[in-house]
């Protein structure tokens, strides 16, 4: 492997100086990325280039948490990126701001692409009806469970949220302290996001078709399953909260817990036979509740509205996010076959490497049907810091520190605040 790829290193460099020799000139862009597996992003550039030995790539890398604010600051200062990760949640605000260029006009055949896309991915993609994005990574939240440890205890996988509560009490009953273990984080993003996945899987919506939040009628799902959890807390004392999801991975690897509400990656790592005591007991279940639906969401390559001035370069950028993101989805192949990375391009459910390499920790015909049914979140140019206040407020009401009306009408109070300010009413 690394003897072939030395090679195309080499014939990259041959034919960028015979290009260059015949008078071909080479166009430069630049790739803003969180430093995640940089190992392989850096190799998947070097492979583009070498079947495209006109472009040069240079990868920027920076932190998860200084990503955002690292990229706003660049917008600001007319020092974007040509292309970059983008996030559900950032693309209102970047693409109003005009930071972003929409597919339709930049790079109209990767348009194509969102044929194959799952709806939450293409939902995610879209602002105003126009594309911007094909897709790096996309997951979903799901309901995960102990296999052995219920079926030690003669217990159904839960369909409904009270089957979940039924089967916590059992086996509470039986000497388990927490049945069910969770991620209580309210500073991260998603804390809210796995809210809204079990809201999602009640049938229920945070927000009508006029952005009016819903939320805080005590005849609603989120109302309701507010209280379900902070009756699971506060009464039932079926829960263990834990700050991060690698401390669900290590518990349920205890044999303290037997269901979870996380993202995907976390079930991999959980059943990580070469680290995980406890690997292969645990799997996924469609969302407790009425519709089973769940939260998806999609980070994407996108380019900016900067890399379009110049044809050559636009014309560059959509070359490279077709390759990272659409043709024959090689990228995303690798992705999800090396590093159990979740994807939105459909087709990969079929694909042999993919259902090989997932096949091993998880049901993968039961995650493509709860992806068929997953849902967008609301993501509006103000989500973002709607979200970081109405998250402490989830926490206090779960814990019993107030009551679930009081959180509820103070979020959906903010969120209109926050509305009409944008808004500019």
């Amino acid at each position: 492997m690394a003897l072939h790829l030395k090679h195309l290193v080499r014939v990259a460099v041959v034919l960028a100086l015979a290009l260059a020799s015949f008078g071909v000139a080479q166009t430069d862009i630049d790739f803003a990325v969180w430093n995640y597996s940089l190992d392989i992003v850096q190799d998947n550039i070097e492979k583009f280039e070498s079947e495209n030995p006109d472009v040069d790539v240079t990868l920027n890398d920076y932190t998860w948490p200084d990503y955002h604010d690292t990229m706003v600051l660049r917008f600001r200062g007319n020092n974007a990126p040509d292309t970059l990760y983008v996030g559900q949640d950032w693309l209102p605000a970047w693409a109003s701001a005009g930071w972003l260029a929409p597919f339709d006009e930049a790079c109209p055949d990767l348009t194509q692409y969102a044929a194959d896309a799952a709806n939450y991915a293409v939902n995610d993609m879209t602002y105003q009806d126009q594309l911007y994005g094909l897709p790096y990574y996309a997951d979903t939240i799901s309901f995960l469970y102990n296999g052995a440890i219920l079926e030690e205890h003669g217990i159904a996988v839960p369909e409904t949220w009270d089957d979940v509560l039924q089967a916590s009490l059992q086996l509470k009953e039986a000497g388990m302290d927490h049945p069910f273990v969770y991620e209580y984080g309210q500073e991260l993003p998603n804390f809210f996001d796995a809210f809204v996945a079990q809201v999602y899987g009640r049938g229920g919506d945070m927000f009508d078709e006029d952005l009016n939040p819903v939320f805080n009628d005590p005849e609603n799902a989120a109302f309701q399953h507010l209280q379900w959890l902070q009756e699971a807390v506060t009464e039932h004392d079926i829960m263990e909260l834990v700050p991060h999801e690698t401390d669900v991975i290590r518990t349920m690897n205890t044999g303290q817990h037997a269901f979870s509400v996380v993202y995907n990656y976390v079930l991999a790592a959980m059943n990580e036979e070469a680290t995980q005591p406890r690997a292969g007991e645990f799997a996924l279940a469609l969302m407790p509740g009425e519709a089973h639906q769940t939260l998806g969401f999609a980070k994407f390559y996108s380019i900016s509205q900067a890399a379009t001035n110049d044809a050559d370069k636009r014309e560059a950028a959509c070359q490279f996010i077709e390759y990272m993101g659409g043709g024959d989805y090689s990228i995303a192949t690798r992705w999800a076959a090396e590093n159990g990375l979740g994807f939105a391009q459909l087709p990969l459910f079929e694909d042999p490497a993919v259902r090989d390499a997932w096949n091993d920790w998880i049901d993968v015909d039961l995650l493509r049907e709860q992806v068929a049914s997953a849902r967008t979140g609301t993501w509006t140019e103000w989500t973002s810091i709607w979200s970081a206040y109405f998250r402490p407020l989830l926490a206090q009401a779960m814990v019993g520190e107030s009551t679930v009306e009081e959180a509820m009408n103070s979020g959906a109070a903010r969120w209109i605040e926050y509305r009409e300010t944008v808004r500019g009413n």
